[in-house]
């Protein structure tokens, strides 16, 4: 009786040591390096919060084109204010959707990828 349980006890841990062994291979790391995981693509950003009225190149639609610097803006702290705020009626402000990084990351990209300043 004794070594039925024995033999019982070493199958279950060896299925246990291949699961545990093939989740490990298997899954993705939880923790990435701090500054991958932190940092966030301006470019994504624009283009899932912003392309939808400035187009995906910055080129302008509905909202004015921000590429090539043909949007005149103020200094970046006033466009991370506006993008912030908004304009009532004109453009969303952002505040709530993105947070203060996100919305600096997004503005910095706009000035230096696509209006080229």
């Amino acid at each position: 009786m004794f070594e039925r349980f024995v033999n019982a006890f070493q199958v279950v841990v060896a299925i246990a040591t291949v699961i545990t062994v093939v989740l490990l291979l298997t899954a993705s790391p939880s923790v990435a390096d701090p500054a991958e995981s932190a940092a966030v693509s301006g470019a994504d950003l624009f283009a899932s919060n912003c392309a939808g009225c400035h187009g995906s190149g910055g080129e302008g639609g509905v909202g004015p084109a921000l590429a090539g610097g043909l949007a005149r803006f103020g200094s970046m702290k006033e466009v991370v204010a506006f993008v912030s705020t908004g304009v009532p009626g004109s453009m969303p402000g952002f505040e709530t959707r993105l947070s203060p990084e996100e919305i600096e990351v997004v503005v910095d990209y706009v000035w230096v990828d696509l209006a080229g300043r």
